[in-house]
Order: structure tokens, then sequence, then C-alpha cells
């Protein structure tokens, strides 16, 4: 696989035009990381995510991760915002009860795998 074209063109005018927004949003983001106040919690997390919002892998992998775990003795849930779904818990998934309208598309796979909690606030 070779690089895309537009890695060695230099920038554009759109580029030009939103440099000063990215900035902004840069600022913003350390701004935000500054800020965050980290919540202290007493058992491991292991986090799988990125900046994408899909179409990355994120979902698999974490499957593939809890199998291994779960094949280690560990005991393994899964905890997502439950994105496009319309309850905002914390509530776990239960999928003689729930659909993907109630917590999303992706809770519904991974409590095919194990315990899964939806909700928009993550330390809930």
């Amino acid at each position: 696989m070779s690089q895309p074209d537009f890695w060695s063109r230099p920038p554009g005018l759109a580029a030009r035009l939103l440099t000063p927004l990215a900035f902004l949003f840069d600022q913003l983001g350390r701004l935000n990381r500054l800020s965050a106040v980290p919540d202290e919690i007493e058992i491991p997390v292991v986090c799988i995510g990125n900046v994408n919002v899909g179409g990355t892998g994120k979902t698999p992998t974490a499957i593939a991760v809890a199998t291994r775990l779960k094949e280690m003795g560990a005991q393994v849930h899964f905890l997502t915002r439950g994105y496009l779904g319309r309850l905002h818990g914390p509530l776990r998934v239960d999928l003689a009860h729930h659909d993907a309208g109630d917590v999303g598309d992706e809770p519904m796979l991974l409590a095919a795998h194990a315990p899964t909690w939806v909700s928009r606030n993550r330390s809930a």
C-alpha cells in the first residue's frame, strides 16, 4: 500500500482557511484535558478507543480482548455510552428486553459476549 497523493502536495486553500479553526479546536481540547478531574476506581480498566467515530475495529478488538481476558480467568464487563440509544443509563443491557433503539447497536453486540453496561456518565 502506498501513501495517498495528497500527503506530498502542499496544503490547499481549504487547509489554510481551516487552520484557525484547527488551532481553536486544539486549544479547547487542551483546556478540557487540563480541567478534567480523574475518577478514582478500584478495579482494572482496559480502554479501547480512539478519536474516530466508527469503522476502525474497536468493537471486534474489545470482544477479542475480552475473550482472552476471560480465558485468563478475569471477570469482564463492557462499558459503553450507548451511541444512538435512547436510554441514558446506567443500566445493564439485557438482550431479552433491550434492542438497538434502546441502547445502541454496539452494546447489543458486546452483550452477547459479556455483561454490558450503558451510561452516558462513565463514572456512574
